[in-house]
């Protein structure tokens, strides 16, 4: 039943409704919106041991400032109540299909990154914890700078997806649960305790070479 002066719509006209909703939900997911907001870590003061002068390093500092603004990231690790530690950060490129002639025509490119999250006493927040990421990527070796270039983007983007999913880590339920009964536990359980102190790492990984079939260094 409709009454007098009300509008409808028609099929497609809701058609097209559904279609411009979804478009803008697409872009603010683009544009890094969530609609369930932020989940702020429970300490207020955090060490970042990155090394500050490589794009992983700030991206990691930008989304830990978003998700959690309240935490201030502080350049002495005596001053946090929490130090993120690298452990360790791995790139791998590997062959995963050969053409008749025997050239490469796909490589597989992976990310192996470990890190872990103590407290000022050094306590695990978070154990040692290794995060990895594959993608792979069709190659021509007659076209050899062109896919160097498309290493690097591919790459550039698996590091977008690490830095994701290390906030997610640093901003879990379990997170603030180890930290607000780190006191509570103390130090008598068989969980390992780590050095605050430990020196942050000096390198980060080497740029990608041009990809060989004969460098055994990019084979697993």
């Amino acid at each position: 039943m409709y009454f007098a002066g009300q509008k409808t719509h028609s099929p497609r006209q809701s058609r097209l409704l559904r279609g411009a909703c979804l478009a803008l939900f697409m872009l603010l997911s683009a544009c890094g919106f969530t609609m369930r907001g932020v989940t702020p870590m429970p300490f207020d003061t955090l060490y970042v041991g990155i090394p500050g002068n490589n794009q992983f390093g700030a991206d990691v500092r930008r989304a830990l400032r978003a998700a959690s603004p309240d935490t201030k990231l502080v350049e002495n690790r005596k001053e946090a109540q929490a130090i993120f530690q690298q452990v360790s950060d791995t790139r791998t490129l590997r062959e995963v299909s050969l053409n008749a002639q025997g050239r490469v025509e796909e490589y597989e490119l992976g990310i192996n990154y470990t890190f872990r999250l103590i407290d000022n006493k050094g306590r695990a927040l978070i154990p040692d914890t290794t995060l990895s990421i594959y993608r792979e990527m069709p190659y021509d070796d007659q076209i050899v700078q062109a896919k160097q270039g498309q290493i690097e983007t591919l790459y550039r983007a698996m590091q977008r997806d690490l830095v994701s999913r290390v906030l997610r880590r640093m901003t879990a339920p379990e997170v603030r649960r180890a930290f607000e009964s780190a006191d509570q536990r103390g130090e008598s359980e068989d969980s390992p305790l780590f050095d605050p102190n430990a020196p942050d790492p000096q390198h980060t990984p080497t740029p990608w070479q041009t990809p060989s079939t004969t460098d055994p260094a990019i084979l697993r």
